[in-house]
């Protein structure tokens, strides 16, 4: 049945007979009469989303079917309007303001996910934050990319250093492992060696529990803020964290109680809500903040 399709080809070989998928079935056109709708939504909802963040080693192979489904789609079929118009219906769009995102270089990119794809150590030239760097300046890393994670437009790679191994006699039980955005990347190149991926290592636990994409997380702490009625019917939609309570205070406000690790990201939050509210607990934040507050009625004045 596959080759009365067209979709493979068979070939004789002694007393064995081989068969190997036919080379994308001779073109999209011939692909899409045997996609579906629904499939053609897929793959053309995937590219969109997706597309730029896969190696080039996944995009050749299926480049076609991306083709197949846009064929696909622009056929006036029957059952296609619905499915054609899906892909105009949905949508992302950044919660907060968004800056302009960096260019990366596209050699940098394609290296890094090639690698990261095939699991094959990389040596990485790497400029810090803020530091005009050129390639000869900097001695380069040899680094295993783990992961790759989009935040904020703007792109990680998650790696381990293979020279700093575990050294619990010092205090250090675990891997060194850190964030490297892509745009910093000066130069990159593989070394011609692959690695064994860790089998500690779980992406959904670097984002969810060790919050490292918060950025500088620091030790857990019970955060109590007073807001406006406003803020804090938003707050029940959306809780800052899994225990969070509320209490009414004499003055009309509203008292938010939760469990929260401070970080650079809960620091950008609070400082969105402006004058809806106060921090009441922990002190350190609160002073922090009363600084802050301090800093900033200082350089706008009072206009007294």
């Amino acid at each position: 049945m596959l080759e009365r399709d067209l979709v493979v080809l068979s070939t004789e070989s002694g007393r064995d007979r081989l068969w190997q998928r036919k080379p994308w079935l001779g073109g999209a056109n011939q692909v899409a009469n045997l996609t579906s709708a629904s499939e053609a939504v897929a793959f053309h909802t995937l590219r969109r989303f997706v597309g730029s963040k896969l190696p080039a080693a996944v995009t050749r192979d299926i480049e076609p079917l991306f083709e197949a489904a846009d064929a696909r789609l622009s056929q006036d079929r029957e059952d296609s309007r619905p499915h054609r118009v899906w892909v105009n219906k949905i949508g992302s769009v950044e919660p907060t303001y968004v800056l302009r995102p960096p260019p990366i270089n596209p050699e940098v990119f394609q290296t890094v996910v090639t690698a990261t794809f095939f699991e094959r150590e990389l040596l990485v030239r790497y400029r810090q934050a803020y530091r005009e760097t050129k390639a000869d300046d900097v001695k380069p890393r040899r680094l295993w990319p783990l992961a790759l994670v989009e935040s904020a437009g703007l792109m990680y790679m998650v790696a381990q250093s293979p020279e700093h191994p575990p050294r619990p006699e010092e205090g250090r039980p675990n891997w060194l492992r850190a964030l490297y955005r892509l745009d910093r990347i000066v130069s990159v190149a593989e070394s011609g060696d692959t690695f064994t991926y860790p089998r500690d290592f779980r992406l959904q636990n670097t984002i969810e529990k060790e919050q490292v994409f918060d950025f500088l997380p620091e030790a857990p702490v019970v955060l109590e803020l007073a807001v406006e009625a406003a803020e804090a019917k938003r707050l029940k939609e959306r809780a800052m964290s899994d225990d969070q309570q509320f209490e009414r205070m004499p003055d009309g406000r509203i008292k938010a109680i939760g469990t929260v690790v401070p970080s650079v990201k809960l620091r950008w939050w609070l400082r969105s809500l402006g004058a809806a509210v106060e921090i009441i607990a922990p002190s350190t934040l609160r002073d922090e903040f009363a600084r802050e507050a301090a800093a900033l009625a200082k350089r706008y004045g009072t206009g007294a």
